[in-house]
């Protein structure tokens, strides 16, 4: 029996990888094993109501074409049903997709749907709203807000859209209460990791797993900009927890008071979820297609 799927590619993801991955998809889809239509995202939000459709009207999966914005619109649709997400990454930082391992070659990424195999990982939520790789407060907030309102796309520019905004940012006081323990801070960033990385292999949570039940919380001290580079080049090396300057903990759920109601980020994009923001993790709650050969993946 062949299985149903809905391939959604958002046409203003990524730098063009979009429309070679609608080529490849068309050119290396398993016909014999799918029935897959084609659809484009025409406006925020539109990928999630394109897949909540596909959800109502029975298919297997839903293919993304586009970066974590995107997997968060078609993930946050899926989760909780039987329904799985497949990720064909085309955006400017692919996190998701590489905590998992699907291949940003896009050809591989297409096989990678081919092998149909899943695995299912835990999601969050922020104030209800779901996330699928890293939400969050603070200094990368503020940055994502900015590229986004420019409507800028790629690792250098993210990365000068950044580092231009190290002198602007002033941190604030935040109010913890993880699992019932309650603290103080005052913060740069505030990560709520349910996977270790941001994108394009810059790690914030590098003990992160996606399906331990378990959200990772981390602060990043009110620092100098020296400092802050540090951090940031910390985060390519992988080892940003082993900082003096970094809080890293556990939680199953969150509850962060921000003392100025500053924009958060779910999985890249800004969010105003205000100043209190209640985050909670929803264990194995979407299955994902993921790489043959992973240690973790079962045929489904």
């Amino acid at each position: 029996m062949r299985r149903r799927l809905r391939i959604i590619i958002n046409p203003v993801a990524g730098t063009g990888r979009q429309r070679k991955a609608a080529r490849l998809l068309d050119a290396r889809l398993d016909r014999d094993r799918f029935d897959a239509d084609v659809v484009y995202t025409e406006y925020q939000r539109h990928a999630h109501e394109l897949a909540k459709e596909a959800v109502n009207l029975g298919y297997d999966a839903v293919v993304i074409v586009g970066g974590d914005g995107s997997i968060n619109e078609v993930g946050s649709a899926l989760a909780g049903t039987d329904v799985a997400l497949g990720i064909i990454p085309a955006g400017s930082g692919n996190g998701l997709a590489g905590s998992l391992g699907v291949p940003l070659n896009l050809t591989k990424a297409v096989d990678n749907i081919n092998s149909y195999l899943l695995r299912t990982i835990d999601t969050g939520t922020a104030n209800g709203i779901p996330f699928m790789n890293v939400a969050g407060a603070g200094f990368d907030a503020y940055v994502a807000n900015k590229f986004h309102k420019a409507k800028m796309r790629g690792l250098w520019k993210y990365l000068l859209v950044g580092l231009s905004s190290l002198g602007e940012y002033r941190p604030q006081k935040y109010v913890f209460e993880a699992d019932g323990r309650r603290f103080e801070r005052t913060a740069n960033v505030i990560s709520v990791a349910n996977s270790p990385q941001y994108g394009n292999n810059a790690l914030i949570a590098p003990k992160a797993k996606v399906d331990d039940g378990m959200l990772d919380l981390v602060i990043c001290n009110d620092t100098t900009m020296l400092n802050s580079i540090g951090l940031i080049i910390r985060l390519f090396l992988h080892n940003i927890d082993q900082s003096p300057l970094v809080k890293t903990m556990q939680c199953r759920e969150l509850t962060i008071t921000q003392e100025r109601n500053d924009t958060s980020h779910l999985d890249g994009d800004p969010f105003e979820l205000g100043q209190i923001i209640r985050y909670a993790v929803k264990p194995l709650s979407l299955k994902v297609i993921v790489p043959n050969g992973q240690e973790y993946a079962q045929r489904a």
